[in-house]
């Protein structure tokens, strides 16, 4: 009987040293995997793309179709460094909380500052980054999907506390010798409401200066 018990004692410490090592093995795989921005080759394409560019401004429109009609806003787009605001001409009330609620995030270069970021998912092509705010935010969280070979954005994913989601699918033009977007399609969902948006950017003035007004109003 004691030998047995022996026996019992040596497997489950056995067992016990097996997991342990498995454990380990997962915590070193996990902090070897932890998101490192200057060593993540993608992101830094994220970052630097359009180096060069300090700002500019585009015209754009916005047709966004809900479930009882649709209405049509045209405004100016202004983007200074990080950061960037968008002027509408006019703004009827059926479209007042669509423009108040409009979704946003800051400059690649600001993520690390303002986010904990962690990589999602990676496949050949494409890299699925997820973006949680440091500071208490409306914003749950932003899943961002990078095109590994340019650093382009391909998708933005925001979920908000309230339980609405938006995702936005950009497409990307050539202006200059820049990227930038020349349209976009947003879906917003949320309890028992789903929008759509369309919006176009043309006119592009490319590192002109922004109005005062602009700045010190955003």
């Amino acid at each position: 009987m004691r030998e047995r018990n022996l026996a019992d004692m040596r497997l489950t410490f056995a067992i016990a040293l097996t997991l342990g090592t498995i454990v380990a093995s997962t915590s070193h795989a996990m902090a070897t995997n932890a998101f490192d921005p200057t060593t993540d080759a993608v992101f830094q394409k994220v970052v630097r793309v359009n180096a060069g560019l300090k700002s500019y401004t585009a015209h754009v429109q916005v047709t966004t179709r809900l479930f009882f009609g649709r209405f049509t806003l045209c405004g100016t787009l202004y983007n200074w460094g990080p950061s960037s605001k968008v002027v509408f001409d006019h703004v009827p009330s059926i479209a007042k909380s669509a423009v108040a609620n409009q979704p946003t995030i800051e400059a690649p270069s600001e993520w690390t500052t303002r986010y904990v970021i962690s990589i999602e998912s990676q496949t050949a092509d494409v890299t699925a980054y997820h973006l949680v705010p440091r500071d208490p935010s409306a914003i749950r969280s932003i899943d961002v999907v990078a095109d590994n070979a340019s650093g382009l954005i391909r998708e933005y994913t925001w979920s908000n506390e309230n339980g609405v989601t938006i995702t936005s699918d950009p497409t990307y033009g050539t202006i200059g010798s820049y990227q930038l977007i020349e349209s976009t399609v947003t879906t917003m969902r949320g309890r028992g409401m789903r929008t759509q948006s369309n919006t176009v950017f043309t006119d592009y003035d490319l590192n002109d200066p922004i109005p005062a007004s602009v700045v010190s109003s955003n």
